[in-house]
């Protein structure tokens, strides 16, 4: 093991030394491959500014009430669309949202429907289902502002329904290779799609998989202690993960009725491992070498069907079921050596976790009374978790097994959901509400013993204002309950952090008033402005929860708040001489206040930043049949609040996230793409503060400084349908 640790090290540091300062070229490589792409006579049409008709497409066309905007299929030409998805990502003032990690399949609707119905799936996600679609498969995108009468919106104040072709025989397909600064392997990825009929049966047929390697000399972290660097950690390592997954959608419609089928199955595997050579200030102090190795085996599978029928007049009854499924197993190990690689100690474990989910649902639709929409859901659900876990230690006398309380556990969850929803509009304005109730009971066997229930009543009230055409304004008013993640009712390991993650049987699922107020403005083709002011008072708040001593487990910990602003900005830039181009920015800023358990005193919440800002640009060529544009991030820091230590992190540290591409359909309709991601190589930050003991009452025992750079990274992907 210590061999093959030590040969694995070589061959990263020979690897990574060939490459450094590869990234410095990418930028002249850029200008190359654009050059090279293109014969000089087409080069020298760039001069040529193309009329505003052959910039765009079709303008967009609104329903009489303004709530409902409609974009053909045509207004998506100039984007060199290959999926549904390339579509929905270019609809002006919208942002794809998979929907919120909450209760049963009721609450986690995204803002996707796929002719005027939600997908039967929670796990295939919208993304991955739109990406499988031909872009000739879809005949015109609804933009729905407000109107959601009759639609599976479940609280969505904004979503776009793909409307599909009856008649589509297509073969989608994409190959795609990356790599990066700092590595010499090429990670190769892709997928096949096929869209086509079979009888009454229309389907689409998916197969995907890939695999990525990422190795990377994560720089040097510092061991602070009493203010002095008292130990660099120089540090080196390799991830590796491999996915493969098949992927159905059906719709089948024998007289009245509707049926669908969606079925995704698969594996994922991966592994982390990385070397820490750790140098103490003092020179008398031993050097020693950390070796930290975590793999996973998953295998998963998810089934979802609905039957929609006419039951009589003015009534329709829709019936969904579900079923997903994983079964995964997981090594973690951690060898301490001397710097002479002899053996000192070690710590190992290993875990066995089965989930389950089984979702029943029945849905009854009235549409008697005119202007008026009244449905009501009933809805079962049934989860659980089964986990093993086995942890050994090694002190140098031979493996000795040690229990850790909580690990060896399942839990269940039997659940049901009842709710009623009314959709009413009245001219300029539409009220949606709704009222649904819940009741709930967790089980927990094995290491412990406990029985829990719950009961919540969640309200809704959405009131959307249309004055004139383009501007809107919406008002949300809901009661949400967060779905509990039952990993953390069982306890695991964290060699990292050298300390072990502690379950709680207690959880109670965090619940949420909502209060969101949006104005949009929409002029010109796709100009569009989104502005919402938003503010959540939150019950039984999810953090860490001290206990007696030094232990501390995911818990409650009494009641929050949450506000800030959101904005969505779509910007045309033809006027600005930059024919055929758009800017998209999405912002949000926020601040929150909950009681910190540890010293009583007011803090924000915990794995929340204070703001996000993104913007992109794109210019479409169609003449030349060439687009390329970017994107630019940043974002705050997050921090993270224990008994004993206080952890902030930054993704995008002292510098931008920046991404820059080119993409092209000039050869046989296929369009060719090439990415530089990360191109100014930003700096991963994590500081991390423990103390002796509570935080509030001892000294700053020493604080782990790390600044990583994963390096900048080339992307070619070529895709296409025929």
């Amino acid at each position: 093991m210590i061999s093959l640790c030590s040969r694995w090290t070589s061959n990263i540091s020979v690897r990574i030394s060939t490459r450094l300062g590869f990234y410095y070229y990418y930028p002249l490589a850029f200008i190359v491959v654009l050059i090279s792409a293109f014969p000089a006579s087409v080069l020298a049409q760039l001069d040529a500014v193309p009329n505003d008709n052959a910039s765009r497409s079709v303008i967009p066309s609104s329903t009489g009430d303004n709530k409902s905007i409609t974009f053909e299929a045509v207004f998506f030409t100039p984007y060199n669309p290959v999926t549904a998805l390339d579509m929905v990502e270019q609809v002006p003032g919208f942002t794809l949202d998979e929907g919120g990690q909450l209760r049963g399949f009721g609450g986690t609707a995204g803002n996707i429907l796929i002719n005027g119905e939600r997908p039967s799936t929670k796990n295939d996600s919208a993304w991955e289902i739109l990406s499988r679609i031909p872009a000739s498969a879809v005949s015109r995108i609804d933009l729905i502002r407000g109107e959601t009468g009759g639609l599976d919106l479940r609280g969505q104040t904004v979503a776009v329904n793909v409307i599909l072709g009856e008649d589509v025989d297509a073969l989608r397909w994409e190959m795609k290779v990356r790599t990066t600064g700092n590595t010499d392997t090429v990670n190769p990825a892709g997928s096949v799609s096929k869209t086509g009929r079979w009888g009454t049966t229309r389907y689409t047929l998916g197969l995907a998989g890939g695999e990525d390697r990422f190795q990377q000399p994560r720089g040097v972290e510092r061991l602070v202690m009493a203010g002095v660097v008292s130990e660099e950690r120089f540090e080196v390592s390799d991830s590796q993960g491999r996915d493969y997954q098949g992927n159905l959608n059906t719709e089948t419609r024998l007289g009245s009725a509707l049926f669908h089928v969606n079925a995704r199955g698969g594996r994922e595997k991966s592994g982390d491992f990385e070397e820490s050579s750790r140098k103490p200030s003092n020179p008398d102090a031993p050097r020693r070498i950390f070796l930290e190795a975590d793999t996973s085996d998953t295998i998963f599978l998810d089934l979802g069907g609905d039957a929609e029928f006419s039951l009589a007049k003015d009534y329709t009854g829709k019936a969904i079921a579900l079923l997903n499924y994983e079964d995964g197993t997981g090594r973690t190990s951690l060898q301490r050596l001397a710097a002479d690689e002899r053996f000192l100690s070690s710590s190992r474990a290993g875990r066995q976790t089965e989930t389950m989910e089984i979702i029943g649902r029945f849905e009854l639709d009235w549409t008697g009374l005119e202007g008026h929409y009244l449905e009501a859901n009933l809805e079962g659900t049934f989860n659980s978790l089964e986990n093993a876990l086995s942890l050994f230690e090694d002190a140098g006398d031979g493996p000795r097994e040690l229990p850790l309380p909580g690990a060896n556990t399942r839990v269940e969850e039997v659940r049901w959901d009842m709710e009623f929803t009314h959709s009413w509009g009245p001219g300029r304005f539409v009220v949606d509400s709704g009222l649904s109730v819940e009741g709930s009971t967790i089980s927990q066997s094995g290491d412990v013993d406990n029985e829990r229930s719950f009961f919540f009543i969640k309200p809704r009230v959405i009131l959307t204002y249309t004055p004139a055409s383009g501007r809107q304004f919406r008002t949300r008013l809901e009661r949400e309950v967060a779905q509990l993640n039952f990993n953390d009712f069982v306890s695991s390991t964290n060699f990292g952090d050298n300390q072990f993650d502690l379950g709680n049987p207690e959880l109670s699922p965090e619940n949420t008033w909502l209060f969101e107020f949006t104005f949009e403005q929409r002029f010109g083709e796709i100009g569009a402005v989104n502005l919402t002011l938003f503010h959540h008072w939150i019950d039984d708040v999810q953090d860490m929860l001290p206990l007696t001593g030094i232990f501390e487990v995911p818990g409650n910990i009494g009641d929050g708040r949450r506000w800030g602003v959101e904005t969505e900005i779509t910007l045309p830039l033809d006027r600005l001489g930059i024919v055929g181009g758009r800017l998209d920015f999405t912002g949000r800023w926020q601040d929150s206040t909950v009681t910190d358990p540890v010293t009583r005193r007011s803090r924000v919440l915990s794995g929340e930043g204070e703001y996000t800002v993104r913007m992109d640009f794109r210019q479409n060529l169609p003449d030349l049949y060439f687009s390329w544009g970017g994107m630019v991030a940043v974002e705050s820091e997050i921090p993270a609040f224990g008994l004993d230590e206080f952890v902030e992190t930054d993704g995008i540290a002292d510098t931008l996230d920046v991404d820059i591409y080119a993409e092209t359909t000039r050869w046989f309709g296929v369009r060719t793409r090439l990415q530089f991601g990360n191109i100014l190589n930003r700096t991963f930050h994590r500081d991390r503060r423990v103390f002796s003991g509570p935080r509030d009452l001892t000294p700053l025992s020493f604080r782990e400084i790390r600044n990583r750079k994963r390096g900048p990274s080339v992307e070619l992907s070529v895709t296409g349908d025929f």
